[in-house]
């Protein structure tokens, strides 16, 4: 069980001992009931985490108890960890950098192995430049990922519902999103390096693109993963003058369907076509149950998008 310690400049994840029968704790609540309880016994009692030397930021495992390892992480970290097939998630800000070329404040989403500490991958998420408005100076990403398989998804400090490979780019560039050093870059006079520890970005959902919401100080949700469908609010809400709502009409929560084929939606559509009908009218639209779909290729024949094809409106 991961719990954090606050010092003046930086916070450390601590490792528990584990527990004889211990279990994974992939979401925030640890299943979609949300209830907190855990099923795992014979948990430690007496924890003893050390001593901090400010020097160097460090903490010596020989001065603590039932502790199994120490990582460090940035200066605010509001996003509670999650534990799944043998790695543990947690959002930071970039305050104490993994990659030392890319200073400065960020959201940072980290990965590390379960029972080592290692450092896995990070997802560095560039600032909304909006200050507090938008995206807090230095609150980092604040949402606890939902870990399903191998898979985690996350909502980030850019409002964005990201569904992100638990094995980073260790496993090579998976999904249709190939372009994450252009999106983990802030300054593109220094773009990253992508390597192995970083993250790989399976798909991305702008909300303040696509849904139009405007972000109270910061995107903070953590996102419920239940039969193939992400649920997640959007922390649409009000402007610096806490008086304006500056998208009145922008949802305050939403589903996206994953992995559904649209033959599934539209036998649902016929099973409940009062329901689908109100969704097409509240769509403006734009919720078509049609199976099939059509797949965008580029001159080389490479799939760049689609259409109407696992659940996506045709």
């Amino acid at each position: 069980m991961p719990l954090s310690i606050p010092m003046k400049s930086t916070l450390f994840l601590l490792a528990l001992c584990p527990a004889l029968q211990a279990q994974d704790w992939p979401m925030w609540g640890g299943t979609p009931s949300r209830n907190m309880v855990a099923s795992a016994k014979n948990l430690p009692t007496e924890i003893n985490p050390g001593t901090i030397d400010p020097e160097n930021e460090t903490v010596d495992l020989a001065g603590t108890k039932n502790v199994l390892w120490v990582a460090k992480l940035g200066s605010q970290t509001y996003g509670n960890p999650v534990v799944g097939n043998g790695k543990i998630l947690v959002g930071t800000n970039n305050e104490s950098p993994r990659d030392p070329s890319q200073t400065g404040d960020r959201g940072n989403l980290m990965c590390f192995d379960e029972k080592t500490g290692e450092f896995v991958w990070q997802l560095i998420v560039p600032k909304l430049g909006a200050g507090k408005v938008s995206d807090w100076e230095f609150v980092g990403l604040c949402s606890s990922p939902a870990i399903v398989g191998e898979k985690a998804y996350v909502i980030t400090n850019r409002a964005e519902i990201m569904c992100l490979d638990l094995n980073g780019m260790a496993n090579g560039n998976d999904g249709p999103f190939k372009d994450e050093a252009k999106y983990m870059t802030a300054d593109p006079a220094n773009p990253v390096t992508i390597g192995d520890t970083h993250a790989d970005i399976i798909w991305s959902f702008d909300m303040r693109e696509e849904l139009g919401t405007f972000p109270h100080n910061v995107s903070s949700c953590s996102p419920l993963v239940v039969n193939g469908v992400v649920y997640t609010a959007t922390s649409n809400g009000m402007d610096w003058s806490h008086t304006n709502i500056p998208a009145p009409l922008a949802p305050a929560w939403g589903a996206l369907g994953m992995g559904l084929p649209s033959r599934t939606l539209s036998e649902r559509a016929s099973g409940n076509p009062n329901f689908f009908a109100a969704l097409a009218a509240a769509s403006g639209g734009r919720m078509i149950p049609n199976p099939g779909g059509v797949l965008l290729r580029d001159e080389a024949g490479r799939i760049v998008g689609a259409v109407g094809v696992s659940g996506d409106t045709s």
